[in-house]
Order: C-alpha cells, then structure tokens, then sequence
C-alpha cells in the first residue's frame, strides 16, 4: 500500500493532522486542504488514490463539492466525515457515490481498515472499467467528454456507408476509430482493409489499389487482386491519404464516382460495393491550395468529418491509458504484477504527448521493461519527466541568420530524440520529404547513429 495519495479537507487542523498520523505510517502521501476552493483546483492538476471530505465545510459543504468533482469526471473516491452531520446528509453523501461515512470521533483502526478498503476496491473499479471499456469501445479507451462525443459519433456514421474523413495528429488513433466503425457497421462480417498510402511507391499504387492482369507490366507474371476487390462488400480505410499521388488520386475519385474498377492492364470494368474511410494527419485544405491534394477528392471523401483528440487535449484520460497499458503490457511480456507508484500519474499527466497515445504506450513499455515491480518518478524517462525541457537557445550576440541556422539544427535533433532516430517519423511531424530531411541532416553534419543506436 506504499505510495498512495490522500488528500484531506477539513477546516479544523487537529481533524487533518490526526488523519495524517494515521496514514502516513500506513505508506499513505497526505495532503491538507482547509478550504473546498484550493482543493478542487489541486485535484484538477493532481492525481488522488482518495479523499477524505468534511461534510460540513463553512460556506461550501463537502457534498457540493463532491457534486463539482463528479460534473468534472474526477475519478477519486471519497470518504466523507463528520461530527455533527444529520443522517440525511450522510445518507446524501452515500447517495450520490460516495464509498462511505464516518462518524467522528473514529478510532486511527477505524480510519486505516476504512481508507485501504476504499483505495483496494477503486483499484479494482478500474480493473472492471478498463475491461469494460475494452469491451465496449475496442481500444478507444477514455472517459474525457472528448472520447464520449467521438464514440458516440463513430456510432452514427457506423449506420450509414457515407464517406469518412479521419483527421487527427499522428498517434491519435485513426485507424482505431476506423475499426471502431467497421465494427459497428452492417459490413461487420466482412473485411476491413487498411492500406498506408504513404508505403505505396507511385508507379504500383494503382496495381495495389485496383488489381493487375497478367503481363500488365514487368514482373507481373500472374492476376492480382487490388485493394478494392479484397475489401469487396467490407470496407476500405485508406491511411495517410495526404500522401497519395496526384494521379492516383483521379483514379480514387473516378471509382468514388462510378463505383466501377479497372484492373491495370484490363480493358474490362468492374462494380465494387466498398465502403470507403479516410485519414490523415495532414491538413488536406492546405496540400489544396500547394496543388498537392485534389479538391473535388477531398469533397467526396469529407462527407462526415471525424477528429480523432491529441492525448493533451484531454489529459484526464491518462491514468486510466497507462493502467490499461500496464496490465496489457504485462501479460504479454510475462512481466507479472507491476505497481505504479501515485505519484508518477501527475508527472505523466502534464506532459504534453506530441506522439500521442502511441508515444504513452512505448513510454509505459519502456518503463515496465527497465523498472522493477514497483515503478517510480526515477522510471520515468528524462524526456517526459522533465517539463521544461524545451528547445531553448540563447542568442550570443547571433545575426538572424546565425541564430536561424542554430534554431533549425537543435531543431533537427530535438525531433529525432523525440521519435528515437526514425527518419520516417521526424519527417512526417515536420511535414518535409525524407530526402529533404536527409539533406538537412547531412548539412548540419548530424548523424542518426550517434544519438540513438
């Protein structure tokens, strides 16, 4: 029970500081509140095993501030205390989901038993919850409002075979909400094909796309499906479409428009029942208006426009991601029961995630691999621990020129330790070729090797 935080609140000092005593030999962390003001902004910015909440507070009572803490999700259980509360109001507190009351004077054993059950089943409550939602929503896991409103989107368009467009920054999920879709889609029971436009070399996106004859081309030595028969009264889901090539882009809004195919290489045509989704983590309008995306394309595939959150736009959701991470990663790598110290989740919490949900999972992984059974702030990687690690230079007395060409190569590096040397990864976060961002590299004299193998 080593590492759990308790906050209190109570307007009298002898009240907090007995609960104090007594917890702290516990392993308990306890942090005093007299005030119901301070304590809701702290709980806002911190994580809590629990809360230990006087129901009679002077102007606010402790039941309306359980009532804020539940309009804003706070998902901390609370125990609620008083000398002189009615029944009523005990009753109230019971009521409205608090996991009990306790009738001062109680004794220090009273109070222990009463705050390790309450931490114990919470902890189990999220056991249940992550594989509810698990259940439920597939991999889309959060309570933020922000995922509530994208599942019951997803729910929506699931209905009807409309065209989608995913949007979203890289690690967000897109191809989850995709399944997500699917999922619940009449087309269920047949395939969802996924296809990374990005990986495709242009002059054989339009073989996978639509299939080829034998002799077609060279070394094509016999018929092969393309994506669109594969996916044939399932659904296609066309990733990174951002980066499709301009002519394969006419051919994706002639079969859009026709729902018909031609195989390279064919001269016969065929109709295709697919149900078409979309993503990328570019911004579509802008590759219009560069001449890089064509606008009658994005149009037809922008019939129902669907954001997929950035992990710091809805931080609440963090605790819960790594815990479900945490069991996951641990069963499949044979770990065994791994802890996480509370005071890790503030740490995590506040930093800002520019890889998203896919940088917090290979973070909690890296974690559990180099961390004992019990994981600590000493765990967490420097990167993310360390808030205020920004790219800051100083000026030195540089032109503009100087200083540019400085900013520009620290830059560079910043984004490759980021995305641990994938060149990939650093190109696509910077929205440049990766032949540019090799010249780049090449001029600064930076070397992929040198900071991460």
């Amino acid at each position: 029970m080593k590492n759990r935080k308790i906050i209190v609140i109570d307007d009298e000092v002898n009240i907090r500081r007995s609960i104090k005593a007594c917890l702290v030999p516990e392993g308990y962390s306890v942090i005093e509140f007299s005030e119901p003001e301070g304590a809701l902004r702290n709980m806002q910015e911190n994580f809590y095993d629990g809360a230990i909440i006087d129901i009679r507070l002077g102007v606010q009572s402790g039941i309306q501030l359980y009532e804020q803490m539940c309009v804003e999700k706070m998902d901390i259980p609370v125990i609620f205390i008083s000398g002189n509360a009615s029944l009523d109001e005990a009753a109230q507190s019971l009521k409205l989901g608090a996991y009990d009351f306790l009738e001062k004077p109680f004794s220090a054993e009273k109070l222990i038993v009463t705050v390790n059950n309450c931490v114990e089943f919470h902890q189990l409550k999220n056991r249940v919850k992550i594989l509810e939602y698990s259940q439920q929503h597939g991999k889309l896991l959060g309570d933020h409002k922000l995922m509530r409103a994208l599942r019951k989107d997803i729910a929506k368009v699931a209905a009807s075979d409309v065209a989608v467009l995913i949007v979203g920054e890289s690690g967000t999920g897109k191809e989850l909400i995709a399944q997500g879709i699917h999922q619940q889609s009449r087309r269920a029971h047949k395939s969802l094909i996924t296809v990374n436009c990005s990986a495709i070399p242009e002059n054989l996106i339009d073989s996978a796309l639509f299939g080829h004859v034998k002799g077609a081309f060279t070394g094509a030595d016999q018929h092969k499906k393309g994506f669109f028969e594969m996916a044939e009264q399932g659904t296609l889901f066309l990733d990174e479409i951002g980066d499709m090539p301009l002519s394969a882009q006419a051919s994706l809004l002639r079969v859009l428009e026709s729902k018909e195919i031609q195989k390279v290489g064919s001269d016969k045509v065929s109709k295709v029942d697919v149900r078409l989704l979309a993503a990328s983590h570019k911004d579509l309008k802008k590759l219009i208006i560069q001449g890089l995306f064509r606008e009658d394309l994005y149009y037809r595939l922008n019939v129902v426009p669907i954001k997929s959150p950035s992990l710091r736009d809805r931080r609440n959701d963090i605790p819960l991601l790594i815990n479900y991470f945490a069991e996951r990663l641990c069963q499949s790598n044979g770990f065994g029961t791994k802890t996480i110290a509370a005071d890790c989740y503030p740490i995590l919490s506040q930093y800002d995630w520019p890889g998203n949900v896919r940088e917090l999972l290979n973070t909690v992984e890296r974690m559990l691999i180099m961390g004992g059974d019990k994981l600590t702030k000493a765990d967490i990687p420097d990167e993310v621990s360390n808030k205020q690690q920004q790219l800051v230079i100083e000026d030195d007395g540089l032109s503009l020129k100087e200083f540019r060409i400085k900013m520009e190569r620290e830059l560079l590096i910043k984004k490759l330790k980021q995305f641990g040397g994938n060149i990939t990864q650093v190109a696509k976060a910077l929205e440049v070729d990766r032949s540019y961002l090799h010249k780049k590299l090449a001029h600064y004299e930076i070397k992929r090797t040198q900071h991460f193998d």
